[in-house]
């Protein structure tokens, strides 16, 4: 995925498997501000969502 910094405009190439936890934190190398980015939502099957909602109402 593609980030830019929301102060200088530095752009950042992140793979989503470098995200490790629920956000990645770092500081532009330009103009040092805070970068966050969330974790990408693991996106579960059709079957999978239906199966966890069965679930949920027992």
């Amino acid at each position: 995925m593609i980030v830019f910094c929301e102060e200088c405009g530095e752009r950042y190439v992140i793979e989503a498997d470098e995200i490790k936890g629920s956000a990645m934190i770092f500081i532009c190398r330009v103009c040092n501000d805070i970068i966050r980015i969330p974790a990408p939502e693991k996106h579960h099957k059709p079957e999978e969502k239906e199966k966890n909602k069965a679930e949920k109402k027992k």
